[in-house]
């Protein structure tokens, strides 16, 4: 099952929200605050990859299994 259109935008819409946070704290905020906000960028960034790697083994996964298994 792979991420619905709906959650991809919305992870979009978070992380350009965290970018320009991102700026903005880099100029005035502590380094523990720019800190949290790149992880939680990372974070965000790497769930459209990690379920497209899921995608991927389920894929394999179903071929392996071939068209007279289920």
């Amino acid at each position: 099952m792979s991420l619905s259109a709906q959650v991809k935008e919305s992870i979009q819409g978070a992380t350009d929200c965290l970018r320009e946070a991102l700026a903005f704290a880099a100029r005035t905020e502590h380094p523990i605050t720019i800190t949290t906000i790149s992880d939680i960028l990372c974070r965000l960034e790497s769930i459209e990859q990690v379920d497209d790697l899921m995608q991927h083994f389920a894929q394999r996964d179903e071929e392996k299994k071939g068209p007279h298994r289920s």
